[in-house]
């Protein structure tokens, strides 16, 4: 989800727009996810390290940054960014072999 603060989420209240804008913000996180899932299924030893992670299946959602104001040094979290950053190196590779 994008960044913002309570003064923003007053102003889209007070505007009537905070529903809308909530709505958007999920379909845009919920592509995102299926985008990295894509990216990262195409790849049966990636799949293979999901499964060592205990997230297959897994819908492509990387948890956040920071959570309740503290870094979220999840392992998990590590683990994911590490797997999605393998299919996206592969698939840059496959692009520049392609071109």
């Amino acid at each position: 989800m994008t960044d913002i603060d309570v003064r923003d989420i007053a102003a889209l209240r007070q505007q009537g727009d905070l529903g809308e804008f909530l709505r958007q913000a999920r379909e845009t996180e919920a592509a995102a996810n299926a985008a990295r899932k894509r990216l990262v299924y195409r790849h049966p030893d990636l799949i293979d390290k999901l499964r060592l992670l205990g997230q297959d299946p897994w819908n492509g959602r990387i948890p956040p940054a920071e959570w309740s104001g503290a870094i979220n040094t999840s392992p998990i979290r590590v683990a994911l960014l590490a797997i999605v950053t393998e299919a996206e190196q592969r698939a840059a590779g496959q692009q520049q072999a392609a071109a």
